[in-house]
């Protein structure tokens, strides 16, 4: 059931016209509409000379003691974190709330391991367990308090210049500042491994997410933490009222999620955009990998390991670590994209629901080809599962946060000011109250609101074509897709995408038209359930492929562009006539919505599936390997899990389904849209056919139904 934003930002200024803050209402926190109003004066913490001396906010940092050895040096890791408190809070004059951002790109990636972690590879098997031996834990020699601390603190701590690139140390400490003026504490750590840490940096595992959760431990007083790695001097974070969240996008976006299931004492509420819920679901789908190799975490780790090298330049490797990284990547590769216990123990939608206790607004763009809506689906089902509030913000836009963007006319600064302030100084606001989706129109631009996930309703659809039979094959899919490439000069755009599915010749794909009902909603995972054969039963990651398009039958019509998986973006302007104070230095800022462009077609969903797991579901558990699995001359059922989404299909418009083998968007062409010829030998000796049984065709949409809710005054 839908409902406007508009009842529902005139709920929360209701709401917040009687607050009630466990803080109360001083020089030191101020609240007005129901969330906390700027009180400190911003200081540069890059100025060149920067001093704490004077400043309404206390910088330095801290090294935080995590309970395992993952770099082998017999002591148990310390993780760096940079801390950003205010000065009353340091004082004594109050208690301050945490917002935590544990990007690991933060403390400086390694540019020469961008394109490949190859290069920092030992070519031997890692025994993990090594992770798990008995380590020292230091012994406190003495204690310093925060305001000895920031008297001593030295800005090179965090105003370094990261070895290789140039750039500034703890990139992201300003991104969060609109927040620290208004009072909460900012917290940075980017986990073990990474510059500045010890440790190794272990992409995915849980002992990279427990470093994380041993910074909110820190921050509720339950772990120890050091002024430096060497002199064991003691700090305590004292001046933290025991509440935090966690947010940060992609990456950084991720941990915050990975932490929460731990069930860490102190953790009252996640906001992560474009996160990760499952690792094996970023680089694979069905059983079948739809990126060019199944591992990916080795990459991730490597680009953000600047804390294993043994040298200050970066130029030698730490040789065990090397061998962690190829052992894993080796491990992921191997499993061709099947569910295997290297994916399950990078994967947090396991029992989490027994251990999650805290409350989230989970964000993710609906166009983000990056980190698919998928894992904000599983997100969101954990925290239902454990009974937890949980909300859903789906956005036209790509792989982004939302900072400085219109929803609806408001900012979505403030609703997300609002949300903390709840869970973190205790404001009765109503944020609690938010609907559970509000999803972006993409007819109307307008945030609309569902009070379910999915929708409640069901569309059942039969295809133009219901009987005999249609076979698809892949050769000539790679030529296919080097001419395409070629005709505009090697210059794919994100606008491309369609008509690449489109302009397939009908050996390659077949295309399936699905009329509805006008006005229809797509609210959740859509299905589509079919009878296939093939005839190479000997081969495994054998991708069968669906796209799922709007198409007009009369033109073009404007739609939001499906991005590239990294630097793609759909379009935004400014909105005229809005702003919204930051607090900062800056002052008002323009609010920004996004852009539609005038497609023939929109890309409403994907889905990509293995011919050899059949009979599957929708969870990426059940795709293990299978013994038997495709049997030639045997037709199968298969089920197609799209990528979840809210989409209306508006009067005078179809639905089109593109079924083809493999998806050289995903597969061949990578995250720039660049032609990677690494497959083109593979291509020629993995060449398959697939047979559709029309007649068995099915395509099964969750629909938004119901009555618009009313508030009451």
């Amino acid at each position: 059931m839908k409902k406007t934003i508009v009842a529902l930002m005139a709920l929360l200024m209701l709401c917040s016209c009687a607050f009630a803050c466990q803080a109360e209402d001083t020089d030191f926190i101020r609240v007005e509409n129901g969330m906390l109003q700027p009180v400190l004066q911003w200081s540069d913490l890059r100025a060149e000379n920067y001093t704490n001396e004077g400043s309404d906010i206390l910088r330095f940092c801290v090294w935080v003691e995590t309970d395992h050895d993952t770099d082998l040096d017999g002591k148990a890791d310390l993780v760096k974190a940079l801390v950003q408190v205010p000065r009353a809070a340091a004082e004594g004059k109050y208690k301050a709330a945490v917002l935590y951002n544990p990007t690991p790109y933060g403390a400086g990636t390694v540019e020469k391991a961008e394109e490949s972690a190859s290069v920092l590879y030992t070519e031997k098997v890692f025994d993990q367990s090594r992770f798990y031996l008995p380590c020292e834990k230091r012994e406190p020699a003495g204690t310093m308090t925060t305001l000895e601390a920031a008297a001593k603190a030295d800005p090179l701590q965090w105003n370094y210049k990261v070895p290789g690139s140039g750039a500034p140390g703890f990139g992201y400490a300003e991104g969060l500042s609109y927040y620290a003026v208004r009072g909460f504490a900012i917290v940075d750590a980017c986990g073990i491994g990474t510059y500045g840490s010890e440790g190794f940096e272990l992409c995915g595992l849980k002992l990279e997410r427990d470093s994380h959760k041993a910074v909110v431990e820190w921050l509720a007083g339950d772990r120890r933490a050091f002024t430096d790695t060497t002199s064991n001097i003691e700090i305590t974070a004292d001046w933290c009222n025991g509440n935090v969240a966690m947010t940060g996008c992609s990456y950084g976006g991720t941990i915050p999620f990975e932490v929460a299931v731990s069930g860490v004492k102190g953790l009252k509420t996640i906001v992560p955009y474009a996160g990760i819920a499952n690792w094996y679901d970023y680089t694979n789908s069905q059983g079948v990998s739809i990126l060019n190799l199944s591992n990916y975490a080795d990459s991730l780790a490597g680009y953000n390991a600047g804390g294993t090298f043994l040298d200050d330049e970066w130029e030698e490797p730490n040789p065990e670590y090397g061998s962690w990284l190829w052992t894993i990547a080796k491990e992921q590769d191997d499993t061709n994209g099947d569910y295997a216990p290297v994916w399950e123990q990078m994967d947090y939608t396991t029992d989490a629901e027994n251990h999650t206790a805290c409350s989230a607004l989970v964000v993710t763009g609906m166009n983000d080809l990056n980190v698919t809506t998928r894992h904000a689906d599983l997100m969101v089902e954990t925290f239902k599962k454990a009974g937890q509030t949980v909300k859903l913000v789906l956005h036209q836009g790509a792989h982004m946060e939302l900072y400085g963007m219109s929803i609806n006319g408001t900012a979505w600064d403030e609703i997300m000011n609002k949300w903390l302030s709840h869970y973190l100084y205790g404001v009765d606001n109503g944020a609690e109250l938010l609907p559970d989706v509000m999803a972006q129109n993409n007819i109307t631009g307008v945030y609309e609101a569902y009070d379910s996930w999915p929708g409640s309703g069901t569309l059942n659809l039969k295809p133009d074509r219901a009987e005999g039979i249609t076979k698809i094959s892949s050769e000539g899919m790679g030529d296919y897709s080097d001419q395409f490439q070629e005709n505009r000069q090697n210059n794919l755009t994100a606008d491309d995408q369609e008509e690449f599915y489109a302009s397939m010749p009908e050996n390659l794909a077949a295309v399936y038209r699905f009329d509805l009902p006008a006005g229809t909603t797509i609210q959740g995972t859509p299905e589509l359930h079919v009878m296939l054969d093939s005839d190479r039963e000997d081969l495994d990651g054998l991708m069968i492929s669906a796209v799922l398009m709007d198409v007009s039958d009369t033109g073009v019509f404007p739609a939001y562009t499906t991005s590239a998986m990294l630097d793609g973006a759909v379009g935004s302007y400014n909105v005229e006539g809005l702003t919204y104070e930051t607090g900062t230095p800056s002052g008002k800022a323009e609010l920004t919505d996004f852009r539609w462009t005038d497609m023939p077609r929109k890309i409403v969903s994907f889905a990509w599936t293995d011919l050899q797991n059949p009979g599957c579901g929708k969870y990426a558990r059940e795709y293990v390997l299978q013994d038997p699995g495709l049997v030639s001359g045997v037709e199968q059922a298969y089920t197609f899990y799209f990528l979840p989404t809210v989409y209306t299909v508006a009067e005078g418009h179809h639905l089109e389904l593109c079924l083809m083998t493999w998806d050289p968007f995903r597969v061949q062409l990578n995250a720039w849209f660049n032609l990677d010829g690494s497959l083109d030998t593979y291509l020629e000796d993995c060449v398959y056919t697939v047979q559709i049984n029309n007649g068995s065709m099915s395509l099964v949409l969750p629909t938004g139904t119901g009555t618009k809710a009313v508030f009451k005054d």
